[in-house]
């Protein structure tokens, strides 16, 4: 009898650890992975990479650092293989949870780039703001992963030629 009832209770336990783990491990992959950082409101770099491979990427290109509202944005269009996809997407998956916000921060800096990572699945939208300023080891970790995210986008857009220059000035 005492077998029978240990049995009850450690099988109980397994299927209630089941059923709480089995949301996170059920979520649906990303649909669409958004980056865009800017400074002192100029966009640095923005690009959009959708789980069916399509992408785009903004980079802003200042050949002049003297006339700061003088610059281009070059425009690149291009496709993503499915391997590169799941990499991002796991590399967004491992960002730390919960979020950390620039809010929290002890050591910050002020006047470097700030942004915004989203996050689509399905009718959800995450955004997750970052401030390059926020100088807590913790912190820079966060920020190195997404620089690392960005690195790799940058990387799939250069492959192709921008199919629009934009100038801008301010």
């Amino acid at each position: 009898m005492y077998r029978v009832l240990l049995l009850a209770v450690l099988l109980g336990g397994c299927a209630s650890m089941m059923g709480t783990q089995a949301p996170s491990a059920a979520q649906p992959p990303f649909e669409a992975i958004t980056f865009e950082i800017k400074s002192w409101g100029r966009p640095i770099d923005s690009w959009a990479v959708r789980a069916d491979g399509s992408a785009e990427h903004v980079k802003m290109v200042d050949e002049d650092p003297s006339t700061f509202r003088e610059y281009t944005l070059e425009h690149r269009v291009f496709t993503v293989l499915p391997a590169d996809y799941a990499k991002l997407s796991a590399m967004a998956a491992a960002l730390p949870e919960p979020r950390l916000s620039r809010d929290d921060c002890d050591e910050r800096a002020t006047d470097l780039p700030y942004g915004t990572l989203r996050l689509t699945r399905g009718e959800q939208e995450e955004a997750i703001a970052f401030d390059v300023g926020c100088l807590d080891a913790r912190y820079q970790a966060f920020v190195g992963q997404l620089r690392a995210m960005d690195a790799a986008v940058t990387e799939w857009a250069a492959k192709t030629a921008a199919v629009k220059s934009e100038p801008i000035a301010e």
